[in-house]
């Protein structure tokens, strides 16, 4: 069992740290037990029932119950209609880029059978496991869960690509499985993206304090079962603590190793089309050896690749079958890389190509640093392939949070109205649109009001604050109309150039690119003694005002806003609100 941290001294009060790798194939958790003034030992669960590694599959019978999990699974199900596999695929947003070429077939979850309930068991039966290699695997292990139980934070490793939908998603599943209880602290749920929760695993296995310098750029490519995650970092600082930040927005595009089995069993069903050897189960023997073989040791070179899959006694000499082997050439397992290849190269040059500048690589596939070594790069690799990355780099991650600086995914803001200006021309286009405010000012409504540009480089010594005012005419029954929550409307804006406006001129459609993240709440209901009369000098309106402030923060993984506001004296804030998607 790999096992080992830097140095440094973990402060704080108790407690375990499970992070989740749920991948496309494969699943892999990892744990470290916190005590204070203890160097943190981040360990990986070694031992599945009857297997090493857990394949990520579910086994259900006809009436839709669970009935075992990955190897398991795999040898008790008599068809693939009773699985459940990839079932990560029905989690992609559409949004995602898809790799070249044909799309992926996803494999229909079983009949009855929906995805919430597949991500419910196997996170139930994945967590219950984690625990008993726990209690097992540790001295005094029961006496310690049940002191800690309670206070147990878990890292979920997700792709780059995933948004708000998925997020929402994972975090009634965590609760529907009981992993945490319903009404828990946000701040024990942690999302990591698999790309940056690689850099850390990858820097601690490459003794990344030593080589790497202030300054120096590097770019992890995260090739996973469906995703690629490409990001590119600068260290900031080696000491006293390691510093990194992103330099652009990373990227991510479906072209994982699933797109690799799908080229490769199109070549293998042409290959032997008419062939004795062509039925489902052959077929399904030969991509078992392939994936399991054949596509991990391909390194680009002249080398054919022999496929065991049967018996002595088969043979089919017209089609290359001898005693139950074959081989493929080269090119021929060339082709089943090269699509994938193809969208990988293309979003690692956007990220190289947005940053201006070369960088280091870190990869898995022995592939990608044939690819890489011929452009020139320098590529790292980590010998440990056969163990998921993403899983102890994120509680790695979590241990360490050296990432200071994060790159915002879009444009992020609220809508505002404005002062009109006959200079501007967006305001002369909307003129007609314009009115008269009760203080006696030309307004116009649905300015988009940007708190952070898209790609903008957000650290977290750098708060931000938005002074708003808002007014209410004399005429209202403010007693009534603070009765109703105040809120705040978060918007993005996914184009490369932020929208002026957040609805067309019709104000009911959003301009294109804009959609909503989040709202802001704040109870004003005890403001009315607060508020003072104001009187427009050019209305003679009798209004009031009051200002609100709006305080942006950094947190781990996204932005988080607050409202503020005075009271008498006193100042209040609303419940700090994370903005979800936010930062990558």
């Amino acid at each position: 069992m790999r096992t080992g941290m830097a140095s440094d001294l973990y402060v704080g009060e108790e407690k375990i740290v499970f992070g989740f790798d749920i991948g496309t194939t494969q699943t892999a958790v990892a744990f470290v037990h916190l005590q204070d003034t203890m160097t943190p030992q981040v360990k990986s669960v070694t031992q599945w029932p009857g297997q090493e590694d857990l394949p990520t599959v579910v086994h259900y019978d006809a009436y839709g119950q669970a009935l075992s999990y990955g190897a398991s699974a795999l040898e008790n199900a008599t068809d693939d209609e009773s699985l459940a596999k990839w079932f990560k695929l029905h989690l992609h947003p559409s949004t995602m880029r898809t790799s070249t070429g044909a799309g992926l077939e996803i494999p229909p979850l079983p009949f009855g059978v929906t995805k919430k309930q597949v991500y419910t068991d196997f996170l139930k039966y994945i967590y219950a496991h984690a625990i008993s290699f726990f209690i097992d695997h540790s001295p005094d292990g029961k006496i310690i869960w049940d002191r800690v139980k309670s206070k147990v934070e878990i890292v979920l490793a997700i792709p780059n690509g995933w948004d708000l939908a998925q997020h929402s998603f994972l975090r009634d599943v965590i609760v529907l499985a009981k992993v945490l209880p319903q009404g828990h602290d946000p701040k024990r749920l942690m999302f990591v993206s698999e790309a940056e929760a690689s850099v850390h695993y990858a820097l601690h296995y490459t003794n990344g304090e030593r080589w790497l310098k202030p300054g120096m750029k590097f770019c992890v490519l995260d090739a996973g079962g469906s995703t690629v995650d490409t990001t590119l970092y600068e260290c900031s600082a080696v000491t006293p603590k390691l510093e990194l930040k992103e330099v652009t927005s990373s990227d991510c595009v479906q072209a994982g190793g699933v797109f690799v089995n799908r080229d490769a069993e199109k070549l293998l069903r042409l290959k032997f089309r008419g062939s004795q050897f062509s039925k489902d189960e052959n077929i399904k023997e030969m991509m078992a050896i392939f994936e399991s073989k054949t596509k991990r040791k391909y390194d680009g070179s002249s080398d054919p690749s022999v496929i065991t899959f049967g018996r002595k006694t088969d043979n089919d000499p017209d089609y290359g079958i001898n005693k139950g082997k074959f081989s493929l050439t080269s090119a021929e397992v060339a082709t089943t890389f090269q699509n994938v290849i193809k969208d990988i190269s293309e979003s690692f040059q956007s990220i190289l190509e947005r940053a201006n500048n070369d960088c280091q690589s870190f990869s898995w596939s022995e592939v990608l640093q044939e690819k890489n070594s011929a452009k020139g790069i320098n590529t790292i690799s980590i010998d440990d392939g056969s163990k998921k990355a993403a899983a102890e780099g994120a509680v790695i991650w979590y241990t360490r949070q050296t990432v200071v600086a994060r790159a915002s995914r879009a444009h992020f803001g609220t809508d505002t109205t404005v002062a009109y200006n006959s200079e501007l021309r967006e305001h002369r286009q909307r003129q007609g649109q314009s009115r008269l405010d009760i203080n006696g000012v030309q307004r116009i409504n649905w300015h988009f009001h940007v708190w952070c540009k898209k790609n903008e480089i957000i650290r977290d010594t750098e708060p931000r604050r938005f002074a708003y005012t808002q007014r209410w005419s004399m005429l209202l029954d403010i007693n009534e109309a603070l009765k109703e929550p105040y809120k705040l409307h978060v918007f993005a804006c996914d184009n490369t150039e932020a929208q002026y406006w957040l609805k067309d001129t019709g104000e009911e459609d959003l301009m294109p690119g804009m959609r909503r993240v989040c709202t802001i709440v704040a109870d004003l209901s005890n403001l009315r003694g607060s508020l003072k009369p104001i009187t427009s000098s050019t209305t003679g309106m009798r209004y009031y005002e009051m200002p609100i402030l709006v305080n942006i923060y950094f947190g781990q993984t996204a932005l988080s806003a607050e409202i503020c506001w005075v009271e008498g004296d006193e100042l209040r804030k609303s419940q700090l609100q994370l903005i979800p998607d936010s930062l990558l």
